[in-house]
């Protein structure tokens, strides 16, 4: 219960005061329009604000652990001053009551679970498995059990087959999916879900719901949601598919209503929808208006929609200026029977998304993509972009502009004004479009300060200024209200009509009203272009495309290619239980091996499938990376520490041939591979030796030559050398053959390294890893920004641009930090006790490596001594 709570930020926004409770197992909908704070009220629940995001909190919210208080409410309170904790009326503020604004993030892990609005920086450790048992191991969850939990509620997620995937590999939609696992996992009493459908197919939404329902049923759990796409939340059951109860807030962050959905819905409808809400499509008819388009879960065929109505034309033109006019439905670019997927390293690779795809970008029309999860959508305008290479076929035509997904990383100026100036248009244009996205008011400020709808909205007009003949832009709706949508939706309706030809990715199917033509990506063809009406009409079309859930729920498709997707494993049972077992695979089909499967199985092997959280991490092939990591990291300690010991070169050069020889055969590397490894170490240890000849004093065995070379130096300088190629080489042994999870888990279980410490390190891994993917998404943005070449290719980035691009990476780097920082927090990450799930056992062969390498180096020692 929350008596009186309010939060404001240092912008001034804010939320409340709200008063009210909420009770074990109650499902509650949080409804209000974009910027009304109903992300800051679940960070305020989760005990974020102030302790990770300054902002004011007054009155009282209480949360129960379940051992004091009411058992039977998730939440408690009384009243609250924002800086210290008193006893409130009729309230014992004994064991169980926590107060998440004095207590903070920790305080509120054991009880509550998190879902926040950025999928990228909530899965927090490199392995999904991992980043899942997380809050198991907070709770103290007996080691044995905590396998099967995780298997358990990966695969009601429908993605139990990525558990030992690296969250670096994985798409939006997948991460959304494994963070919610995390957030589940631990059985919280509050679970604080923002937006968990906003990158998710028809499928990934029914797979949510089914595994958040049996969540609250089997555990009484108590739900808050925030959600956007309301139809697609309920399914077939229409509002009684909906939270039972609705607390709507208005565009001030005041609460407008708080009670039965129904109730609530009916009576504030027309003012929720005035202010920008998303509204149920019974709501939506009894106000009136244009119909929406079908949810994707209903059976019920949609209507025809109404299309948008263009602005007026003078008025498009001045806003959306083109160098010539171009004739209406002139082809602008072809596309023609190409092969796409996305590129590896090299530029190319093997996983092909789309073949035999034919597609007219047409002058005057808008087209919308439409297809489920990794069908290719974001590659096919990769392709027409010209940012990425076809695997076969032909592209001809203009040059296109790409609006990405998240429009902060295409930002290349300071201001708002600057940004859209960088497009080089002139300033009368510039100023009418500024008043065109409603961002007159914020000329002066960073783009980065923007609301994700206002960002959305300078990111499309900075592109529309740029004067590309074709406009390309990637779910331009995603996360956005209702009024937000259709700003930027117009903007594109209006780019059609002044001319240009635009295409736009969605898995919305209401964004169709303002489409001319769709094309469906359905088992890595393209179908289409077909009119919207009968699209929506074709009940199997949009099954096949991931549009609408099947009848019955079957195996969930993982997102990824096609090929990907020949495996799944279950998602929950029929009775909608999470009880073990219920994630075990039904399906025979095959898949591809996980990267890290030393021993991919093929469709030829019967017992193939995907592992699983119940299944061990991938053997290593190469005989010392199965060594205990604590024991190569112990004899590297000890080898160096003999290495500083040892001023005579001659056991120095016979220890580099021992190692030498051991790397090359423990680790099954090639000499020419191991040169390789060795190059930084052995440049450093060629300059060590000429200092050490060079410079050192003594008798000059070749006084004639013009430098002075001296024997003492070739001596010491040698064995100096000889040291660090060996102290190097046995870096590059224990860094070849060990991971930093298996390091991270010997350590924690062989040398007591606190939890603390060793997964705050994987964290920092976690965004290791992820940098090249967000340096290559940052590259490929500011490339959009520039002029393209003759052919349409995207300019490529000089010095100053490049310094701008590592400049926005740090920038993104600190705050994704900041973020995976509460998600550790988040899941219990403390100083308090825990238990391990993954533990490391020393075996014989470890033993036999530790005697073997200490008498070889003592046998060593003995013939130099």
């Amino acid at each position: 219960m929350a008596e009186g709570l309010e939060a404001v930020l240092p912008s001034g926004a804010g939320v409340g005061p709200w008063s009210g409770e909420i009770r074990a197992g109650e499902q509650v909908l949080l409804l209000g329009p974009s910027g009304s704070g109903k992300s800051t009220l679940l960070r305020v629940l989760a005990g974020a604000i102030p302790s990770h995001q300054r902002g004011r909190v007054t009155g009282t919210v209480r949360l129960f652990d379940g051992t004091a208080g009411d058992p039977a409410d998730g939440m408690a309170g009384g009243p609250h001053d924002g800086t210290a904790g008193g006893a409130a009326d009729g309230f014992d503020e004994g064991a169980g009551a926590i107060d998440p604004v004095e207590g903070g993030v920790l305080a509120t892990a054991p009880v509550l679970g998190h879902l926040g609005q950025d999928p990228v920086d909530g899965v927090c450790l490199p392995l999904i498995a991992d980043d899942v048992a997380l809050p198991l191991e907070s709770a103290c969850t007996p080691p044995e059990r905590i396998g099967p939990r995780v298997h358990e509620v990966l695969s009601a997620m429908g993605v139990g087959e990525l558990a030992h995937r690296s969250a670096a590999t994985l798409s939006g939609g997948q991460l959304q999916r494994a963070s919610l696992a995390a957030a589940i996992a631990a059985r919280p009493r509050l679970l604080l879900l923002d937006e968990p459908t906003a990158m998710l197919d028809a499928e990934g939404v029914a797979a949510v719901r089914s595994a958040v329902d049996a969540a609250t049923d089997q555990t009484g759990c108590a739900l808050l949601l925030v959600e956007h796409r309301l139809d697609d939340w309920a399914g077939e059951q229409g509002l009684d598919g909906l939270p039972a109860r609705t607390v709507a807030l208005d565009r001030s962050g005041r609460v407008l209503a708080d009670g039965p959905t129904r109730e609530v819905l009916t009576a504030h409808g027309p003012a929720l929808r005035e202010q920008g809400c998303w509204l149920p499509r019974e709501i939506e008819e009894r106000i009136g208006g244009a119909r929406p388009a079908g949810p994707a879960g209903s059976a019920e065929p949609a209507e025809p929609v109404a299309r948008l109505e263009p602005a007026e034309p003078a008025r498009s033109a001045a806003l959306v200026p083109l160098t010539a006019a171009t004739p209406r439905s002139e082809v602008l670019l072809h596309l023609r029977d190409a092969t796409l997927g996305p590129p590896d390293a090299s530029g190319r690779g093997d996983d092909a998304v789309l073949t035999g795809a034919d597609l007219e970008i047409r002058a005057g029309r808008l087209l919308a993509v439409v297809g489920r999860n990794g069908a290719g959508k974001s590659t096919l305008l990769g392709a027409l972009s010209r940012l990425d290479p076809l695997r076969a076929g032909t592209l001809e035509g203009a040059a296109a502009g790409l609006v990405l997904q998240r429009p902060e990383s295409q930002f290349v100026a300071d201001t708002v004004e600057d940004e859209l100036a960088a497009s080089g248009a002139p300033q009368d244009v510039r100023r009418a479009m500024l008043e065109r996205l409603d961002l007159a008011d914020h000329a002066a400020q960073s783009p980065y300060r923007l609301s994700g709808g206002q960002q959305r909205r300078l990111s499309l007009g900075a592109m529309l200024l740029a004067d590309r003949p074709v406009l390309l832009a990637d779910e331009p709706g995603y996360g956005l209200d209702r009024s937000a949508q259709e700003a930027v939706l117009s903007l594109l309706r209006e780019a059609a009509d002044a001319g240009r030809g635009v295409v736009m990715t969605t898995h919305d199917l209401r964004s169709l009203e303002a489409a001319d033509d769709v094309v469906v990506i359905a088992d890595g063809r393209l179908v289409g272009p077909l009119a919207p009406s009968d699209l929506l009409a074709d009940d199997a079309l949009l099954r096949r495309a991931g549009l609408r859930v099947a009848d019955r729920l079957g195996p969930h498709p993982r997102e990824g290619t096609e090929a990907e997707r020949a495996g799944s494993s279950a998602p929950v049972r029929a009775d909608g239980s999470l009880s073990p077992g219920a994630g075990s695979p039904l399906s025979e089909q095959q898949s591809s091996a996980p990267a890290d499967d030393p021993a991919p199985r093929t469709a030829l092997d019967p017992l193939a499938r995907p592992r699983t959280a119940l299944d061990p991490p991938a053997r290593p092939r190469a005989p010392l990376a199965r060594r205990d990591p604590t024991v190569l990291l112990g004899l590297l300690t000890a080898l160096s520490i003999v290495c500083i010991t040892l001023t005579d070169p001659a056991p120095l050069l016979v220890l580099y041939a021992l190692l030498a020889a051991g790397t090359m055969l423990g680790l099954r590397l090639g000499p020419l591979a191991l040169a390789r490894a060795q190059a930084p170490f052995v440049l450093f240890a060629a300059g060590v030796l000429m200092v050490n000849v060079l410079s050192r004093p003594g008798h000059e065995p070749w006084p004639d030559l013009p430098v002075r070379v001296t024997s003492e130096g070739i001596v010491l300088g040698a064995a100096l050398a000889l040291r660090a190629l060996v102290i190097g080489l046995g870096a590059v042994a224990v860094v070849r053959a060990s991971d930093p999870g298996r390091t991270m888990t010997s350590l924690r279980t062989h040398a007591r390294l606190p939890a603390r410490i060793a997964l705050a390190l994987l964290a920092g891994q976690r965004l290791l890893e992820d940098l090249p993917r967000r340096w290559a998404t940052i590259t490929r943005a500011h490339r959009l920004r520039r002029p393209p070449s003759a052919d349409g290719t995207p300019g490529r980035l000089g010095p100053r641009a490049m310094a701008r691009c590592a400049f926005a990476l740090l920038v993104d780097a600190i705050r994704s930090s900041t973020r995976i920082a509460f998600a550790l927090e988040s899941r219990g990450l403390g100083t308090g006790e825990r238990t391990q799930w993954r533990t490391a056992a020393l075996t014989r062969a470890d033993g036999a490596l530790l005697v073997g390498v200490v008498l070889a180096v003592a046998a060593v020692l003995a013939l130099a001594g």
